[in-house]
């Protein structure tokens, strides 16, 4: 302990030693220079630099050598200094000094002390995911030096405690941060530049975002066809790493997550882990969950669409599915994606959750998971739906639980049928997020609560008058009658007459609703602009106009494109997918039709809730 305890005041004393160091360089030569710079006095730059002889590029080696053994100081801020205070021929040799300087240090600590760089625990785990990748330690240490990702320190250790002798240690230090250390000095000169001649900082701003850009992109290059090369197109591709740092990026901004903890459940085969789908995010709370382990997704074949997400996506092995349509790529690619030793998430409702509790998953789904002859995870996430709901444009600062509820093993999977395992998976989904706000006493008090509910509740409990209510703040309110609820501080409405208190229970008030108009009879239709989809063939795709109808035992097409008309069953259809107040959609010949109400795009939503409903009486008829 006491070890351990002085290795930490030796790198503190290091790191405060460097910051106060690299301070003095800032103020008595950076600063200094910038100012003669900036009034065109070369000779007093000259007279600034002669004055600090050899004090300055001593600094300049020691900052960057030391800044290596405490690993957490960015060797950029030096590299960029020296290229704002020297020519570019004294800066290089200067840094290259430092590097040299501080990786013999790093080479002795870890050879001739017993020294434990365990402490840089951040580093160190980054490193392992790239280590296991190759056996030679000087191509890992190339193509880390050139990747922006590894401080410059923890690759030094790594490469000192492995077995290459030190000439072959140091040459790889040296040679294989040249790229980086010009990099920086380039930018120096160029902020220099900027500085001195007024230039607008956007420009600067631009050119900082160019120069990490092609850092990024060289890096990813020479990683993928080195360390990773045999690992494009399935989850051990350098761009899930990638990825899943610009979620972390986005995400922790907004929510605070607390996940369950799945090493407790010792599962070290491919497994299958089912969710609920609140949000756009649940793949990232899956992720963080079951990290280090990488999962081969299915996702939506819509995304594929798009040429540069579709490359993206199939970089890291996502798998495609067709939405409420049988897919036999998707079976290929999940068993493929078990065969090669990775496990598979997938959220088994198909489509957003709308009024904090989840929908039926498709009978399908349990067939589905069972020939996978996998263990299956069944998980739910509550407080992602809050944060931000399909029906609204903003995201609210959130708390988030994810929470594993149910482990099937491989064998209970050979002995249920499909229909128990259906039974289990929707049991152990279900969730209700306003049972989950109450529980934990949350509060929110944005301004915009109710924003884009009045593309779900299109029903008045008052006036029982379709499409007349509306929003603003937090309030939701009827056009015609005037009745008006707000939603609270814990999301859940005033008290009223209609014993309305949350979201949920207006959307089953709506549900009741809709059965009743369904015995009936329904009879809607719509016109509307439509786009086809082909997903292999852009040039396939369509625009048009038409009309969409539905009645209790189908929905019908009939329009302009070369496919004049389709017709569903309504137990084939499966389910409507839609956008909230924009489209509703389904696929015909493996082609994705998006329907454009050309008036009141409210109606979307009442479309894809009656379909629910004739499905799910259709199959108790069964």
């Amino acid at each position: 302990m006491k070890k351990i305890n002085k290795q930490k005041l030796f790198i503190m004393g290091i790191a405060i030693l460097t910051l106060v160091l690299l301070v003095l360089f800032l103020k008595n030569t950076i600063i200094e220079i910038i100012k003669l710079e900036i009034h065109g006095d070369h000779d007093g730059v000259k007279n600034v630099l002669d004055g600090q002889g050899i004090f300055g590029y001593i600094t300049v080696v020691l900052v960057e050598g030391l800044q290596m053994v405490v690993v957490f100081i960015s060797a950029e801020f030096i590299q960029i200094s020296a290229g704002m205070s020297y020519p570019w021929y004294i800066a290089m040799p200067l840094c290259s000094a430092g590097i040299f300087f501080g990786a013999t240090i790093i080479y002795l600590l870890c050879n001739m002390t017993s020294f434990d760089d365990s402490m840089f625990k951040g580093s160190s785990k980054k490193l392992e995911e790239y280590t296991r990748r190759s056996n030679n330690v000087m191509l890992i240490m190339y193509v880390l030096f050139v990747s922006p990702i590894i401080p410059f320190g923890a690759i030094c250790y790594y490469g000192a405690k492995s077995k290459i002798s030190y000439k072959r240690y140091i040459f790889t230090c040296l040679t294989a941060t040249i790229p980086s250390i010009f990099t920086s000095i380039f930018l120096g000169r160029v902020i220099t530049f900027t500085i001195v001649h007024n230039i607008p900082i956007w420009i600067l701003i631009l050119s900082i975002i160019g120069i990490m850009l092609l850092l990024i992109v060289v890096a990813g290059i020479v990683l993928s066809k080195t360390m990773f090369k045999g690992s494009h197109k399935t989850p051990n591709s350098i761009l899930y790493g990638f990825l899943l740092k610009c979620y972390r990026f986005l995400v922790k901004r907004k929510i605070k997550f607390k996940l369950d903890d799945f090493d407790k459940y010792n599962i070290n085969e491919p497994f299958i882990l089912l969710t609920n789908h609140p949000s756009g995010y649940d793949m990232f709370f899956a992720t963080e969950m079951v990290y280090p382990h990488r999962f081969s997704f299915i996702v939506n074949n819509y995304y594929f669409k798009y040429r540069p997400l579709k490359w993206i996506l199939t970089s890291f092995g996502v798998i495609p599915k067709k939405l409420f349509t049988p897919d036999m790529k998707t079976i290929k690619g999940t068993l493929k994606s078990i065969k090669n030793g990775f496990p598979v998430f997938m959220c088994p409702e198909g489509r957003l959750g709308l009024d904090g509790t989840n929908y039926y998953i498709a009978k399908e789904t349990g067939k589905f998971v069972k020939q996978l002859k996998q263990p299956i995870v069944i998980c739910t996430i509550n407080g992602a739906y809050i944060s931000k709901p399909k029906w609204r444009k903003k995201r609210y600062k959130s708390k988030v639980e994810m929470n594993i509820n149910k482990v099937i093993t491989k064998e209970e999977v050979s002995n249920l049928s499909s229909d128990e395992i259906n039974q289990l998976i929707n049991e152990n989904i279900a969730y209700n997020e306003f049972n989950y706000i109450k529980e934990k006493k949350l509060i929110f008090k944005n301004k915009h609560k109710a924003e884009g509910l009045e593309n779900v509740l299109y029903y008045c409990p008052c006036c029982h008058q379709e499409f007349t209510l509306n929003t603003k703040g937090n309030k939701i309110a009827c056009d015609n009658c005037g009745f008006e609820l707000t939603i609270q501080n814990d999301y859940h409405f005033n008290d009223n007459e209609y014993n309305i208190s949350t979201i949920h229970d207006w959307y089953e008030l709506i549900k009741e609703y809709e059965r009743e108009n369904i015995k009936k009879g329904i009879n809607l239709s719509c016109n509307v602009k439509i786009k086809k989809f082909n997903i292999e063939n852009k040039k396939l795709n369509e625009e048009g106009y038409g009309v969409c109808t539905l009645t209790n035992d189908m929905f019908n097409y009939s329009g302009n494109l070369n496919v004049k008309e389709f017709t569903h069953d309504i137990i084939n259809l499966r389910a409507l997918a839609f956008s909230c107040g924009e489209e509703f959609e389904c696929y015909y010949n493996n082609e994705l039709y998006y329907f454009y109400p050309e008036y009141n795009k409210k109606q979307c939503v009442k479309w894809a809730l009656i379909v629910d409903e004739l499905i799910k009486g259709a199959e108790i008829d069964e």
